[in-house]
């Protein structure tokens, strides 16, 4: 008789603990998940903030949390904490106990392996008893985000193209000196113009001196991406890893411009992540400009919005000159160069970088392209 009333003291008692924690044990649970940047560049690592309280008096016993990122953030192997992945999405999934009243923070190193926008979108929150018997589940919004540029590729500047000789911005070296910037003066030289005579310098050093005039030069760059991996293409990208390395090159091509005080801009036949119309930035110079690119670059969808000849009859038709202008492309036809004549004709610069097999293995290898993979230039 003992025995049975213990048995049902113990029932009642596991019964009631059930309850108990399946009512209360997410009351006054409070989580948040935040990155610690909010840009980075792919490849970098970044850290994820896990931060959880517990502010009643009932213990947690256990609180799994469940979450779906995406399968190109990297994390570290913890202990309490699991990762399985699929193709496009993983299951993180991480585990917490926590004392009453007690708050415990979680760092996560994350390593971007691929360019993207990638969003905190929801958790789910699971609690139960002490043995696991009983379980309630909760589901919270998160709101942070991540954005991971392209990796800027190392690009040989010297191929690009070059229209304008002359213009505001002060170089170490260019083709044709500025006659209305001066950098200092020099000894006279034979062929040397009676107006370049310093007449101040030359009382002063007792020879005759002339104006050093500076090199400077007013560029505008403007690269268009294709995102056809191959000519004859039907609507699917099926290299996507080949538009990357268009990506990066255009990314490395925009720095480096931008670098030498030069304005840049950008387009392709391709969206942003919520639109449907090909990205378009008219050049424009300084760093904060080039972050916009590579925040556009980001969010670019691997998809095609219109045909890459049809992009370039549109901007042939603007009728701008005095541009440099670089096409980076998997393939080149008829069509292509139609549109490109007519862009040199309205007196732009162009360059054409084809994505080639034997360019990308160059790209691994951290070399510059040579002039025969796949590039042709005509200036204007």
């Amino acid at each position: 008789m003992v025995l049975f009333w213990f048995i049902v003291a113990a029932l009642a008692i596991l019964f009631v603990q059930g309850r108990v924690f399946q009512r209360f044990v997410l009351r006054h649970i409070r989580y948040g998940r935040r990155f610690t940047a909010k840009t980075c560049y792919s490849g970098e690592q970044v850290e994820l903030i896990e931060e959880m309280s517990n502010a009643k008096w009932l213990p947690v016993p256990w609180l799994r949390v469940e979450s779906q990122l995406a399968t190109h953030l990297h994390f570290q192997k913890l202990d309490n904490f699991s990762v399985s992945s699929g193709q496009v999405y993983q299951n993180h999934k991480s585990f917490f106990s926590l004392a009453p009243y007690t708050k415990i923070t979680r760092t996560h190193r994350i390593t971007c392996a691929k360019r993207g926008w990638y969003k905190l979108q929801t958790v789910t929150l699971t609690g139960g008893d002490l043995l696991g018997l009983s379980s309630t589940s909760e589901q919270i919004p998160l709101h942070g985000e991540l954005l991971v540029y392209p990796k800027p590729a190392q690009v040989p500047v010297h191929q690009l193209p070059y229209h304008s000789w002359q213009g505001d911005q002060s170089v170490k070296r260019w083709i044709i000196s500025d006659p209305f910037i001066i950098a200092g003066v020099r000894n006279y030289q034979a062929g040397d113009t009676y107006k370049q005579i310093n007449w101040k310098a030359t009382a002063k050093t007792g020879s005759l001196q002339v104006h050093q005039y500076d090199f400077t030069a007013d560029r505008r760059l403007m690269i268009y991406l294709n995102v056809d991996d191959a000519e004859g293409m039907w609507r699917s990208v099926t290299d996507a890893a080949l538009i990357e390395r268009g990506i990066e090159w255009a990314a490395g091509a925009a720095e480096a411009v931008i670098q030498q005080g030069m304005e840049v801009g950008f387009a392709a036949n391709m969206p942003v992540v919520g639109t449907r119309e090909s990205v378009h930035i008219e050049p424009r110079g300084g760093h904060e400009h080039l972050l916009g690119i590579f925040e556009e670059m980001a969010k670019l969808e691997i998809e095609r919005t219109e045909l890459f000849h049809h992009l370039l009859e549109r901007e042939a038709e603007r009728g701008y000159s005095e541009r440099d202008i670089l096409m980076i492309t998997s393939y080149w036809n008829e069509e292509l160069e139609k549109q490109a004549e007519q862009l040199r004709y309205n007196g732009n610069a162009v360059a054409v970088w084809l994505l080639t097999d034997k360019l990308l293995s160059e790209l691994s290898g951290d070399l510059q392209p040579s002039p025969e993979a796949g590039r042709e230039e005509v200036t204007a």
